[in-house]
């Protein structure tokens, strides 16, 4: 059910409003299950994202090092 092609931000988006679901006891225990499986979903990919941005940080950030040194 999780679009691979969500953004950070939506992903985000959808596990608050799926907490704020849980909490107010708005979902009945047949609902229950699948949006704790959508939001473990979610959070995956939340992860990986975070993940990748890392390495593609970490990739930047050692070029602009190897550029500034004349050695």
């Amino acid at each position: 059910m999780t679009k691979k092609n969500l953004s950070y931000s939506e992903a985000i988006a959808t596990i608050d409003e799926i907490l704020q679901q849980i909490e107010t006891g708005d979902l009945d225990v047949d609902e229950l299950a699948e949006k704790v499986k959508q939001a473990s979903e979610l959070l995956k990919l939340c992860k990986g994202k975070l993940f990748s941005t890392e390495k593609e940080v970490e990739k930047i950030l050692k070029e602009m090092d190897g550029g500034d040194r004349s050695e």
